[in-house]
């Protein structure tokens, strides 16, 4: 599987392919080294959790760009108003078959991609879906988002309890 991930150094997103059998992920624009979670695979080479950071929660999406969806979308739908507008109800309705049935194909012909809640590191590689992974829950997102938040601030409050950090010179 291959696993696209954001570099916590660079902050520039990289991909490491066999992510199963690497024990570190190397970013190739500052060759910072993170070592992966060995628990994110079971003994068949399923997923289990995220091998960047070790969350155990995953969800599964389409492997394609949401705003070329839209677009498809938004197309489909301006070529069908002005089928309106001119009165031709049967082309109107033709376009927008065809919307809908290039959006099945689309469905269809894309692979999915793991994503992790924590981190949002992906996973692509055969066979994710039959892996028994959920797809988004907002309850799951909302958690982690939370959880992030928690951090942020206890970040915040150990640096400006520092030293010198008060602004008090005495």
């Amino acid at each position: 599987m291959e696993l696209t991930f954001e570099c916590a150094h660079c902050k520039m997103i990289d991909h490491t392919e066999d992510v199963e059998a690497k024990g570190r992920a190397l970013c190739r624009h500052c060759h910072a080294a993170r070592d992966l979670a060995p628990s994110a695979f079971d003994a068949e080479g399923g997923v289990v959790g995220c091998p960047l950071c070790g969350a155990g929660d995953l969800y599964v999406r389409k492997d394609f760009p949401q705003a070329l969806g839209l677009a498809i979308v938004l197309a489909g739908f301006a070529v069908s108003t002005v089928f309106w507008y001119d009165e031709r109800p049967l082309s109107a309705y033709l376009v927008l078959g065809s919307s809908l049935l290039l959006d099945m194909v689309l469905y269809r012909w894309v692979p999915d991609v793991a994503v992790c809640y924590r981190c949002s590191s992906q996973l692509r590689g055969p066979g994710l879906a039959a892996r028994g992974l959920g797809a988004f829950d907002l309850a799951v997102a909302e958690r982690y988002r939370q959880e992030r938040f928690r951090a942020e601030a206890l970040k915040a409050r150990g640096a400006s309890a520092g030293p010198g950090a008060g602004g008090d010179a005495g």
